[in-house]
């Protein structure tokens, strides 16, 4: 007799809020892995009561609502990423293709976008769906085998409902469209106009692109906040880092003696991968690009297969001449969130 709970029965499926926390039905169903952890946070008091074991019952705390997504990175997917990591309010441009275009501000906070997550395995009354979700911290990296891109996102939420049911009659995209890191070139110019013209030429085995917003979670005191339910979220100074393993030679060994120059230069770096597969009804091939500027802030050395590489650590920063930190745009068949 099968025993209900199957790992493979899990899934997410979000729906974007227009307003914060709404509990709104899910629109699209995504290939990741991870569930939804609800934390109540109860404590025992540390009083004495007569007993060497605790006595009173415990108080709860401040409810903390977390997931993890993981799973491989596809172009129609990556636009949930971004809204919810980088900068909400996009809407894309284009009649089949659509570009999405995602440039974070630095000197402002841009709002995120939000949605509810509902997640669940076979089992129905176990469900969980979490409203007001948002990226706390995201990466993307692609190994020596070129293969899809690996991609991790963390994220709070603002409450959560036990056993509330999902939205029904939805399917992951059964033919996404990869990322891969074979279609991958990085960009890497001294200038901010040259960004994006001149590629690192037979040397990346592979690479990691993370960003880091630091948020934390606003919980206010205002005699109805029965559960202890998110308010918003505040910014913290966001982190973006960039990690590519090269071949040496002579321009990464070059590159990798900047370290000690004083100043460090900044770089300015375009990740771009191109498909080779051609949106339906276009001439348009399916494309991502990750643009920033960044130092290098530490060098090592690594192993891939028989080989010793250089693992070269950039951290980003904000760059008024080029005008951004952080600019992601993807090329994909995905009308709206």
């Amino acid at each position: 007799m099968p025993i209900q709970g199957f790992i493979r029965f899990r899934r997410h499926q979000v729906g974007q809020e227009t307003a914060f926390a709404s509990n709104t039905p899910a629109t699209r169903r995504l290939p990741y892995r991870g569930s939804i952890v609800v934390e109540p946070n109860r404590t025992t008091p540390d009083v004495d009561t007569g007993s060497l074991d605790p006595v009173l019952a415990a108080f709860a705390g401040a409810t903390d609502v977390s997931a993890s997504w993981e799973g491989k990175t596809a172009f129609d997917d990556l636009p949930y990423i971004f809204a919810l990591g980088v900068m909400g309010g996009i809407t894309p441009t284009g009649a089949v293709a659509k570009t999405w275009t995602f440039q974070a501000a630095s000197l402002t906070a841009d709002t995120f976008d939000t949605v509810t997550d509902e997640w669940s395995d076979d089992v129905a009354s176990d469900s969980i769906v979490a409203a007001g979700g948002v990226i706390n911290d995201w990466n993307v990296a692609f190994a020596d085998d070129l293969s899809a891109y690996d991609i991790s996102a963390n994220l709070y939420y603002a409450k959560a409902t036990l056993g509330a049911g999902l939205t029904a009659s939805l399917e992951v995209d059964s033919t996404p469209q990869w990322v891969y890191g074979a279609h991958t070139v990085i960009h890497m110019n001294s200038v901010p106009g040259s960004i994006g013209i001149t590629p690192i030429p037979t040397a990346v085995h592979g690479a990691t692109f993370s960003v880091n917003n630091n948020l934390d979670r606003k919980r206010y005191a205002d005699g109805s906040n029965v559960g202890w339910n998110l308010a918003g979220y505040g910014r913290g100074p966001r982190e973006v880092e960039f990690v590519v393993r090269l071949a040496k030679t002579a321009q990464t060994i070059a590159e990798a003696q900047t370290l000690d120059d004083t100043p460090v230069p900044v770089r300015y770096f375009d990740i771009k991968t191109t498909s080779t597969e051609i949106i339906a009804g276009t001439a348009i091939p399916y494309s991502n690009s990750i643009r920033f500027a960044a130092e290098l802030v530490s060098r090592s050395d690594t192993e891939v297969s028989n080989n010793s590489v250089i693992e070269l650590t950039y951290r980003g920063k904000y760059d008024a001449t080029l005008g951004y930190a952080l600019r992601c745009e993807v090329i994909n068949t995905l009308a709206a969130l």
